[in-house]
């Protein structure tokens, strides 16, 4: 059988969360190159697979799928039984499974938002515009940063509670955070995670995961125009 093939550059985080699961099953895949920087992911070879002209592109034999949480979940039903993983909570019950789903809510409604417009300040747009070093609109990191405490403060008390966000089990909910975490914390702002113990020592222990670090080491913690990434 041939291996479901993922389009795109592993640096991207939606592209790197893809990768994260398949890497937690231990599915076979094909990575296809796309360049961003080139902007072959807006050629209508690239658009047959994601219209929004966005990566990833997925494609399992004649299903073909974009949006990365959708694609993640496709790869945890489809292989995590083989791999013996429950990471979407179905098999535990119907609360486990609730739980689950709400603190994937939470990170894709809360976290992100948060969290997601100080990497662009400081990390995506300095390395897209032109001539690169473009200075970080610190107004929007100050308000970001703001709202991320909030947030922050929350999964604190939750994980008072339990060791992980949906119970004491590891799950699609806590994984998900990783690509855009992993590059908040290349950035000047990653000491605020030390004022919330209980969330620094959750992401210690996510980023300990050997699937993580497979696909943290192709996300580089520098960026530069015209390096190889």
């Amino acid at each position: 059988m041939s291996p479901v093939k993922v389009f795109g550059h592993p640096m991207l985080t939606n592209v790197a969360r893809v990768l994260l699961f398949l890497e937690e099953v231990g599915a076979e895949y094909e990575l296809v190159p796309v360049d961003f920087v080139a902007g072959e992911h807006k050629r209508p070879q690239h658009v047959q697979l994601n219209p929004f002209a966005k990566m990833p592109g997925f494609q399992d034999g004649d299903l073909v799928l974009f949006e990365s949480r959708a694609i993640a979940k496709y790869i945890l039903r489809k292989y995590g039984g083989t791999a013996g993983l429950d990471l979407l909570g179905e098999n535990s019950g119907i609360e486990e499974l609730a739980m689950v789903d709400m603190w994937t809510e939470v990170e894709a409604q809360q976290y992100y938002p948060a969290i997601s417009p100080v990497v662009f300040e400081c990390i995506i747009i300095p390395f897209i515009i032109p001539g690169g070093g473009a200075a970080p609109n610190q107004t929007v990191v100050d308000e970001s940063l703001e709202r991320l405490r909030g947030v922050l403060g929350i999964y604190e008390a939750r994980l008072e509670k339990s060791r992980y966000l949906a119970g004491d089990s590891i799950s699609f909910a806590d994984l998900n955070h990783i690509p855009f975490t992993f590059y908040f914390m290349t950035t000047p702002y990653a000491k605020v995670f030390d004022d919330y113990p209980k969330v620094k020592a959750w992401w210690e222990m996510l980023m300990e995961r050997p699937a993580v670090q497979r696909v943290c080491k192709h996300m580089p913690t520098e960026f530069k125009l015209g390096a190889q990434y």
